[in-house]
């Protein structure tokens, strides 16, 4: 296998990093084009990337990083003034890099004809700026960039010990081999500490590193030229060894020899009495020497399991270190308990079995906790695309637009949080294209000509409340109305609420034309689905020439949840409780029939009347005392009959059987202590059943 394989997954979770890093650094820059600072930042970056592509040995990649960099390199001299077309020219340049990002972990070829057209189009720029391409100036570089030639590689030690040696002459008298072994990389090799790393673990399959030069720490960190030193232990012979170590990549020498203690040490006292000056660490542009890194990877990664590579970036999560020491310490705990309960139990002493529960039980508790605070992300890590798209989607309306996020620190459970993308987009882009009006327009209206659009993020409670709002034109009923009944809605009887309310109606647009934006009426009804499938609700508030704002509530945890057990008929049943606003008792007589279905009075208003037991087809309980456990759903109170109140409940939600799932009753299945299963109500599901009902 080739050993850079090993490093495919880091490499792509640095690289998606390094892009998003770029991502916003570009489009920072395009709001302070002289920040010297700033395109500094933006260079390292690129140079990053472009060295970390060119160690895994992906060309496409690393050549177009090169082109870029060579931009950056004009901005950073003056010679190029930043502009939004070249910024525009950059941001292309990312979203291919994300392509082909994407093209590697489905482990397809990359090719250069994959890079052809942004290459063309980078050459240009240059040619505009400095009257040549950077192919025809890379010709002439390397005479220019060549450095004085580099003392031979050797094997003194400087700093070796009294000790090492003596583990050296223990493991020889022992019949070990020990060698002294040299290595030089090569000198445009950008991350010597992986590579250092790899040379190192080939190594120690056939024996141990007893010391190095410089030290490990130096070592692995890469801060060293490009020179190494160490004395090995084996039981290989010294062909073996040799053979091992010039299998890596990016060398461009290395010596294995026996290791002779009496020779070392006396080089040693040689090297340290008349110091030989090292050759200074090279800054210059090397002309590189023969590399052994194909064009491509000679060998790709062991066989995975079909399903498409995409996903695997949403497997991996990364977790603050306090976290992992916490549930260390809990685990460590939970085991001397555990120790104490068993020894206990061998006693028969049940006051002692009895306080190590009470221990078993608090521990779990936490434990149950911070394994719910380690699956947490910050939606940060969804918010942070959304202003170049902002950016972007101004430049193709033509209009000025800001997006302003706030609370980005605001901790989802990572579930939700990969799944949150989606529907953002969408609502983003329907600010954008309906809500913003265009420049002239805002300012006879009296608005400042650049609209803003503000997303924020909070929790409340053991719920995250997500906000878009605009200062655009709102939603106007009377359009909203037009645009429903010219596509055959019945608008009959409907509030100014409802008709806003119309835009999550599926195929539902006011857009004119179609474009790439908007006009298919797919959008907020996708939106929608999205958010409930999540267990959250979407409520809309909107005024004329003042804005919109879309307020987006979702529980912190997909996986454990406050619920409420109730019995309807013969079945046990769990009902969120974040969506739970009261539970009253009525007898019938307090439920009213109309025209339209059930009702019941609740705070002066008439609100529907959801019986459990008909929706889901079994028998109820012939009793005239009856539980309303009232919900809210899409601005609306619901009233859901239950036949008796079991209690609130901690419960672990469990994915059910596909065939339950279609039936849109249930979230989920929880487990009650006794063993028996509770089914968890989709309680938004069945609001819209009796919504559609009653329309």
């Amino acid at each position: 296998m080739d050993d850079n394989s090993a490093y495919r997954d880091l490499f792509f979770e640095e690289s998606e990093d390094n892009l998003q890093q770029l991502n916003d650094n570009v489009l920072e820059l395009e709001k302070e084009p002289d920040n010297i600072d700033l395109i500094n930042e933006i260079f390292r970056a690129a140079h990053t990337l472009k060295g970390s592509s060119a160690t895994m040995g992906y060309e496409v990649m690393t050549k177009l990083t090169h082109r870029m960099e060579d931009i950056f390199d004009l901005f950073k001299s003056g010679k190029l003034k930043v502009n939004g077309d070249h910024i525009s020219l950059i941001f292309k340049c990312l979203d291919r890099l994300s392509q082909l990002l994407d093209d590697l972990r489905d482990e397809k070829d990359l090719s250069e004809d994959q890079i052809k057209d942004l290459i063309d189009e980078l050459n240009k720029v240059e040619t505009g700026v400095t009257g040549q391409a950077a192919e025809t100036e890379a010709a002439s570089e390397p005479v220019k960039a060549q450095p004085a030639a580099k003392a031979e590689l050797n094997t003194t030690f400087v700093n070796l010990e009294e000790a090492d040696v003596d583990v050296a002459e223990q493991a020889k008298s022992s019949g070990q081999n020990v060698f002294t072994i040299a290595v030089r990389l090569d000198a445009e090799t950008l991350l010597k500490g992986p590579r250092v790393f790899l040379i190192m673990q080939k190594l120690e399959e056939e024996g141990d590193v007893i010391h190095t030069e410089p030290t490990a720490d130096l070592l692995e960190d890469g801060k060293f030229d490009t020179d190494f030193k160490l004395v090995f232990v084996t039981k290989e012979t010294l062909a073996d060894i040799k053979t091992n170590v010039e299998s890596n990549s990016e060398l461009e020498t290395a010596i294995v020899e026996p290791f002779d203690s009496e020779k070392a040490v006396a080089d040693q006292k040689k090297a340290k009495e008349a110091p030989v000056k090292q050759s200074a660490q090279v800054t210059e542009t090397v002309k590189p020497a023969p590399k052994t890194v194909s064009k491509k990877p000679t060998a790709k990664p062991a066989a995975k399991a079909s399903g498409g590579h995409h996903n695997a970036r949403n497997q991996s999560i990364r977790v603050d270190l306090s976290r992992l020491d916490r549930f260390l310490n809990l685990v460590s705990e939970l085991v001397v308990y555990r120790n104490q309960m068993e020894d206990s139990s061998h006693r028969s002493d049940l006051d002692g079995i009895r306080d190590s529960l009470e221990q078993v039980s608090r521990l779990t508790s936490e434990l149950q906790d911070l394994v719910l605070r380690i699956r947490m992300q910050q939606v940060s890590v969804v918010f942070s695309r959304f202003p170049r798209m902002i950016r972007d989607l101004g430049r193709t309306l033509h209009k000025d637009m800001d997006l302003v996020i706030i609370g980005e620190d605001t901790e989802l459970d990572k579930t939700v949080v990969s799944e949150l993308g989606e529907p953002m987009i969408h609502m983003l882009r329907n600010s954008a294209d309906h809500g913003i009006e265009d420049p002239d327009t805002r300012e006879k209206l009296g608005k400042p000509r650049k609209g803003t659009i503000t997303l924020s993020a909070y929790q409340e409670g053991n719920r995250v409340i997500i906000t878009l709002e605009d200062d655009g034109k709102g939603l106007d009923p009377a359009v909203l109305k037009a645009s429903a009944e010219s596509k055959g809605i019945n608008t009959d009887g409907m509030s100014e609420d409802e008709l806003k309310h119309l835009i999550f109606h599926p195929g539902f647009s006011t857009a004119k034309k179609i474009t790439d934006i908007s006009g298919r009426g797919v959008g907020l009804d996708a939106v929608q689905s999205k958010i409930t499938e999540l267990g959250g609700s979407i409520e809309l508030r909107s005024q004329i020439n003042v804005g919109s704002k879309f307020i987006i509530k979702l529980p912190l945890t997909l996986s454990i949840i406050q619920a409420l057990m109730v019995k309807v008929g013969a079945g046990n049943f769990a009902i969120p409780l974040d969506v739970v606003e009261r539970v009253v008792m009525l007898h019938e007589n307090d439920i009213v029939p109309t025209a339209k279905g059930e009702v019941y009075r609740f705070q002066d208003t008439l609100i529907p009347i959801i019986r459990t037991d008909q929706i889901l087809n079994i028998e109820s309980k012939e009793n005239t005392k009856k539980f309303a456990i009232i919900v809210k759903s899409d601005q609306q109170y619901f009233g859901i009959l239950a036949d008796q109140l079991i209690g609130q409940k901690e419960i672990v939600i469990k994915k059910i059987d596909p065939v339950l799932q279609k039936i849109n009753r249930y979230q989920g299945a929880t487990i009650f202590d006794n063993g028996s299963i509770a089914l968890i109500l989709d309680v938004n599901a069945l609001c819209q059943t009796k919504k559609r009902a009653k329309s």
